[in-house]
């Protein structure tokens, strides 16, 4: 970063004159902070009743899960594992059904729209077994 940060500080504009090293970062990189009530008060949900039970207990897994999970299921569904720098209510993620019931297919996602194509599972310990799986076993493509 500190090799970027002086090529940026060598271009003569007025924004970097307004911005600390810091700041900088923060714009770039996103913040590591994830406050998933956040992503899911920004979250549209498609082809579930926004008040079924289903749906409420996939955002109480989700709020269950440690850092290192909560990271993984961003990076599986934006490509990123960082919040952007205003937190994760300027993700516009869209929860949508996908298939039907019953089902062994993984929750897929279009990281580049912030899409989670999610099935209805019979369980919700199922729902959160192949969620794990999905997002433990995902190879994706972004940056680092």
């Amino acid at each position: 970063y500190d090799a970027f940060e002086r090529g940026f500080l060598l271009c003569s504009s007025p924004l970097t004159s307004q911005l600390s090293g810091l700041e900088l970062q923060l714009l770039i990189c996103g913040t590591p902070e994830l406050d998933f009530r956040q992503l899911r008060e920004s979250a549209k949900v498609e082809g579930f009743d926004a008040d079924d039970p289903y749906i409420e207990s996939f955002w109480k897994i989700l709020s269950s899960f440690d850092i290192f999970q909560k990271q993984k299921f961003l990076k599986f569904v934006t490509g990123s594992d960082r919040a952007p720098a205003f937190g994760l209510k300027e993700i516009r993620m869209s929860v949508q059904k996908n298939g039907v019931e019953p089902t062994e297919r993984l929750p897929t996602a279009y990281t580049c729209f912030s899409v989670l194509l999610l099935p209805r599972y019979a369980s919700c310990e199922k729902l959160q077994r192949l969620l794990l799986r999905a997002i433990d076993e995902s190879e994706g493509f972004g940056l680092q």
